[in-house]
């Protein structure tokens, strides 16, 4: 299948890129990680993922030293051993390949980038299922749930430097926000009902 999708300077880009390695959502962010922060090892990598509020990226360990064997079995990362290490660890880093497919990821738009699944969307599609007062004690706890949500973000931001990590937490700050009015919003054409 040949998908296409926007770039950031507005070209296609797909057909041309079909040799391009195929990655993950979370193998694209770990790569793009390590080209962010290289030299960094696997363990480094993983506890950045685990600070995140995002809990759609998971920062377990079968989950990221899994990610990072297939990329350096497709070529992406490099490994070099950290002398005087007594765990073995390495210090990874991407091959010319890996840091062309990182760009390559952040700089595409793709159709699950501009409407991701949002789990209380779909809830809401199947209302039908409870009861009124049901469906207002979930909305009053997810609106709770991502306030205590804003405050997580407001915590990891202090923990990131740098004006691209700024704008980052801008946009899960609106967009949690928006979400909790979205729920408000909800909450009051159910209780009007």
């Amino acid at each position: 299948m040949n998908m296409t999708t926007a770039t950031l300077d507005g070209t296609a880009a797909g057909a041309a890129e079909d040799s391009a390695p195929t990655l993950t959502e979370l193998e694209a962010h770990v790569l793009a990680q390590i080209a962010v922060h290289q030299p960094v090892s696997a363990y480094d990598v993983m506890k950045a993922l685990a600070r995140s509020p995002v809990s759609s990226l998971s920062g377990s360990t079968g989950a990221i030293y899994p990610i990072v064997k297939r990329l350096r079995e497709r070529g992406l990362v490099d490994a070099a051993p950290i002398k005087g290490s007594p765990r073995r660890t390495e210090a990874l880093s991407c091959t010319p390949e890996g840091r062309a497919a990182a760009a390559r990821w952040v700089g595409a738009v793709s159709d699950a980038d501009l409407l991701p699944h949002d789990p209380l969307r779909s809830k809401i599609l199947f209302f039908s299922l409870l009861t009124k007062q049901e469906q207002m004690r979930l909305l009053l706890e997810a609106s709770r749930a991502l306030e205590g949500k804003l405050d997580q973000i407001e915590a990891y931001a202090r923990t990131l430097d740098g004006a691209n990590a700024e704008l980052a937490i801008a946009g899960a700050i609106a967009s949690t926000k928006a979400r909790r009015r979205w729920l408000q919003d909800v909450l009051l054409e159910i209780s009007q009902a």
